[in-house]
């Protein structure tokens, strides 16, 4: 006889993949930060994050902003697959290592979806080139906890240094 569970309490339990974002749902979106040589790695992106919403910030901003890697995993793919892929489809590079850094789980007041977002440290074996990976790469910076820049599209600089303090 198979165990099958019964929730009481709301626990994680997920059905199917749905198309559109469920109010009340759930999803799970990767942040990774990528590194090259004791440096951190991100791409300059005039439409932002490829499949994503610009954020306000760099929609204030008068210049393209950076980003890191950032995505959604496909259904039962595997975190060694998903982060390969990923980092491949919109830097256009390999991945030599990485390691997940932190776990952040929240509920965004608006819809009340319940966001899972891994932080992964994902080394490169090379670094990037500007060109087309979902979208355009038009600069790739290189930059230590020292000078951060700051028109990095989801992060403020004192949040990614204490967050590379914290968790690198």
């Amino acid at each position: 006889m198979a165990f099958e569970y019964k929730w009481h309490r709301n626990e994680a339990n997920f059905g199917p993949p749905v198309e559109t974002e469920a109010a009340g749902g759930t999803h799970i979106s990767i942040e990774n930060i990528l590194t090259f040589c004791g440096k951190y790695v991100a791409l300059r992106r005039p439409e932002g994050v490829p499949q994503h919403e610009v954020p306000q910030k760099a929609q204030d901003s008068r210049k393209p902003n950076l980003y890191f890697v950032h995505c959604l995993p496909i259904w039962g793919e595997s975190l060694d697959v998903y982060v390969r892929r990923i980092v491949d489809e919109q830097a256009g590079a390999e991945v030599a290592s990485f390691r997940v850094a932190h776990l952040k789980m929240s509920v965004y007041e608006d819809t009340q979806q319940w966001a899972w977002t891994p932080y992964l440290f994902v080394e490169l074996a090379a670094l990037p080139v500007p060109g087309i990976y979902g979208n355009e790469v038009i600069e790739v910076v290189t930059f230590d906890t020292e000078n951060i820049p700051d028109d990095i599209g989801w992060w403020e600089v004192d949040e990614l240094h204490d967050f590379i303090e914290q968790h690198a």
